[in-house]
């Protein structure tokens, strides 16, 4: 049976005020309504089994001696009912006595609950519902104590988001009078009949909806939209790299069906779009050139990847120690979807003067030498920069100004280009062994002050002369500019063009002499073009090789070169990549119809990819593919130095070589401005047609001009930011090469 107290109570008070009636009627008759009311004699109670006499009585009013009143006796039968034990109240026994009136009380007791049972309840366990109640198995059913656990059950339950949804969580109840089981059907919220997707989610709702926890048939509760909300978070931020802005979720009003069961939900969701871009910390730096780096500008939806590469490309600049974007709420707390993207720059010096002293000694060694130089990469605070540099020593000399403009206009248009230029003059002096002539070696005994010849090149015949070197000096002067177009924000195509007058002079202490035909020692007219056609070819520094240029020994010539350039670069720190790629392709072009007297190109393949690894390391791979046609003046061949074969201290010259390097780089300072590194370094090079091929530890030439020399290293270094200084990145290697160990210094890292 279906179990109602409160039909049940209210059709026995109807019940027993008729009876109360009929009995007041029959002991008051007219005769006697003038004389005094009879006295109470007794007062007891019939058919509680379970519930005590002493709990009923406790609220009954009529007690013996009293006067009888049918008002008392018909209020206190409202008082037994109220107890909430019972199930029926029978009319009371009124009955006459001797003495006066004897009144019985007849209840019929609730059942005895011998099971709780719950139906219809998903989310929440039964014994988690149970936990709630006061009523229990063996007590006698109260429908007070059932009426506060209903208000328990239902705050339970909009406790954890399933309010407003029905009038009561406990659908029906039913207790059944013979068994004692007590079955109550749960009703935890509407059932969802369809979800709507509303607001700016941007994406379509085919590629929202399988993200979601709510399904269509499922039951709708805040816990499930907060989950919603989440894997909505994760489906924009991790999947598509977009900010959630704002997020509402709910039924909607007027699709409730209670007799259903049943409502439509709808999230509307907001991406987040950036309101406002502020730009704070620059006093120097105009907020034009920082904008113009920001990709990620008012109107655009906020997406974590742009912001990030936003940020690499102004620390890319260098003009900042330290750069921190922070997202906060927009101008209209109205459209909290709307926000403000703040840049907070730290700026730094980007102006700099050196002065420095240097020694290096051996046969290609610098000599004792001085540097004095002045940049400044952000010049009066306009991003351009401009610089002047000096070296001066015993055998090199460089005066260079330089200066680049990384953007041609404040335009959209203007914006794709970029332009720079040098003027320059350098000059530097070597010194390589020369070798005797077969039987000059007796005329350098005898004294006599005879020509004695000589040569650059060893045989098996010639003997090294001791203290006796060749000098050979090499000068350039002149000019280069290029410019750039943008083709991405990572992609730039560059052509340039240089124009140099070089020339190169190799000479020997009299009374010795070069025999033959090198280096050539004749004055006579420039060759125009130079031709690798001639026979008698020489090497003004030591190496002769059909690539290379026959120059004429002190004899100007004119290079003229064009280049071009596509340089793609994705990585995220400049001078200390974690993850990205650097890759570059070039090649250069000289020939008589650009008014040079050389004619030969050069192209490199360069790339390098860099991984995060272990918890915050980095490896690095890089190689380099170097290719040379035609006739290359000796000043212009490929040179490795121990920047790049960290286990040599000599100069490798090439005219085709391919370079291999791997890296590891683990930071021990949690700011990461120290790191120790590990590396291997290989190297395969050739000069196109030596005769013979270059030693890269005597400078002296041995070998096949077909042969192809692979040299490797292997080390471990340290590498230390000094942003005091304006340093980035200095690094001292340790390596071991083919022919022993070696430490070199460098600004930058290697790759």
């Amino acid at each position: 049976m279906t179990f109602d107290p409160g039909r049940r109570l209210s059709a026995g008070r109807v019940l027993l005020g008729i009876l109360l009636l009929i009995a007041v009627a029959r002991l008051n008759l007219a005769p006697a309504l003038s004389a005094p009311a009879p006295k109470i004699v007794s007062v007891d109670v019939t058919g509680n089994l379970r519930v005590p006499t002493q709990t009923i009585m406790s609220v009954v009013a009529a007690r013996p001696g009293q006067p009888y009143n049918p008002k008392v006796v018909q209020d206190d039968l409202a008082r037994i009912n109220a107890l909430g034990y019972f199930a029926d109240i029978a009319p009371p026994l009124v009955r006459e006595r001797p003495n006066g009136i004897a009144i019985t009380y007849r209840v019929v007791e609730n059942p005895v609950i011998s099971r709780i049972v719950f139906t219809g309840n998903q989310k929440v366990p039964g014994d988690t519902l149970l936990a709630l109640m006061d009523l229990s198995v063996g007590q006698v059913f109260n429908t007070n104590t059932f009426r506060q656990d209903v208000l328990k059950i239902n705050n339970y339950y909009e406790r954890i988001g399933y309010g407003g949804q029905v009038p009561t969580h406990v659908k029906d109840i039913n207790l059944d009078p013979k068994s004692g089981v007590l079955t109550l059907t749960i009703q935890e919220g509407l059932i969802v009949k369809r979800i709507e997707i509303g607001g700016d989610p941007l994406l379509p709702p085919p590629l929202i909806l399988p993200s979601l926890t709510l399904k269509v048939g499922s039951v709708y509760s805040d816990a499930v939209r907060d989950a919603d909300y989440k894997a909505l978070q994760k489906l924009y931020e991790d999947h598509f790299h977009f900010e959630l802005g704002n997020f509402e979720g709910g039924i909607v009003p007027s699709s409730i069906n209670l007799t259903a069961g049943t409502a439509d939900v709808k999230y509307n969701i907001y991406v987040a779009r950036i309101a406002v871009v502020e730009i704070t910390g620059n006093t120097r730096t105009k907020d034009q050139v920082i904008r113009r780096e920001l990709r990620e500008r008012p109107g655009m939806v906020l997406n974590t990847d742009a912001i990030k590469r936003d940020y690499q490309r102004l620390n890319a600049l260098n003009f900042f120690s330290k750069v921190e974007p922070d997202v906060r709420p927009g101008p209209d707390p109205k459209k909290p979807q709307d926000v403000t993207v703040v840049w907070h720059v730290t700026e730094q010096r980007t102006a700099s003067a050196s002065v420095g002293l240097g020694y290096s000694g051996g046969l290609t060694g610098l000599g004792l030498y001085a540097t004095l130089g002045l940049t400044d990469n952000n010049l009066h605070g306009t991003g351009d920069s401009a610089g002047i540099q000096f070296e001066e020593g015993a055998r090199t000399g460089v005066a260079q100004l330089s200066g680049s403009i990384p953007y041609l206009g404040d335009t959209p248009q203007a914006e794709k280009y970029t332009a720079g230029g040098s003027i320059f003059t350098n000059h530097s002096t070597y010194y390589y062994p020369v070798y005797s002539i077969t039987g000059s070696g007796s005329s350098v005994a005898s004294g006599n002050n005879v020509p004695i010849p000589v040569t650059l090149y060893p045989s098996s015949t010639a003997q090294q002369l001791s203290n006796i070197v060749a000098t050979s000096t090499s000068s350039a002067n002149g000019a280069t500019g290029n410019i750039g177009r943008r083709l991405s924000d990572y992609t730039i195509l560059s052509f340039s063009v240089t124009g140099e007058k070089i020339k190169y002079d190799t000479t020997v202490p009299s009374p010795y002499y070069f025999q033959g035909n090198q280096p050539n020692i004749f004055i006579g007219p420039t060759p125009s073009p130079i031709s690798s056609q001639q026979q008698n070819f020489g090497g003004s520094f030591g190496i002769a090789a059909s690539s290379i240029a026959d120059v004429n020994t002190g004899a100007p010539y004119n290079l003229v070169t064009s280049g071009l350039s596509l340089q793609s670069i994705t990585l995220d720190d400049p001078f200390n990549p974690r993850e990205g790629l650097k890759a570059v392709l070039s090649t250069t072009f000289s020939a008589p119809a650009i008014g040079s007297n050389f004619s030969f190109t050069q192209s490199t393949v360069d790339l390098a990819r860099f991984f995060p690894v272990l918890r915050d390391a980095t490896i690095g791979f890089h190689g380099v593919g170097y290719f040379s046609t035609g006739v290359i003046p000796p000043s212009s061949l490929f040179t490795f130095s121990d920047q790049q074969m960290r286990g040599y201290n000599q100069v490798f010259y090439a005219t085709n070589a391919y370079l291999g390097q791997i890296e590891l780089r683990q930071p021990v300072a949690l700011d990461r401005r120290i790191t120790l590194a590990v590396f291997v370094d290989e190297l395969d090079y050739r000069i196109r047609g030596a005769y013979p091929l270059l030693d890269p530890y005597t400078n002296r030439i041995t070998g096949y001009p077909a042969d192809w020399a692979l040299y490797g290293d292997a080390g471990f270094g340290i590498r230390f930011d000094v942003p005091q200084l304006g340093l980035r990145t200095v690094r001292i290697d340790f390596a071991k090469g083919y022919n022993g160990t070696h430490t070199s210094f460098g600004i930058g890292q290697s790759f």
